[in-house]
């Protein structure tokens, strides 16, 4: 099982500094968050990609982008 890293959830949470608000947040997002020893969330990254959509975004951003080809 692989968890999303410090710098990943920092990203996430874009602007929030405290611990408790982080975890907070994801849980609003629908997230199941468990807390490490040093008080930092945690969260699971196949959860995380279930709940939020996986890589969709990144998949629309790439469909709308121009189409270089011939047609």
């Amino acid at each position: 099982m692989s968890d999303l890293t410090d710098a990943e959830i920092d990203s996430i949470c874009d602007g929030l500094v405290q611990n408790h608000a982080k975890i907070k947040y994801l849980e609003r997002l629908g997230l199941l968050v468990r807390r490490k020893p040093n008080g930092r969330p945690l969260v699971n990254r196949q959860h995380y990609d279930a709940t939020m959509g996986g890589n969709q975004a990144a998949k629309s951003n790439k469909a709308a982008g121009p189409v270089w080809g011939v047609h």
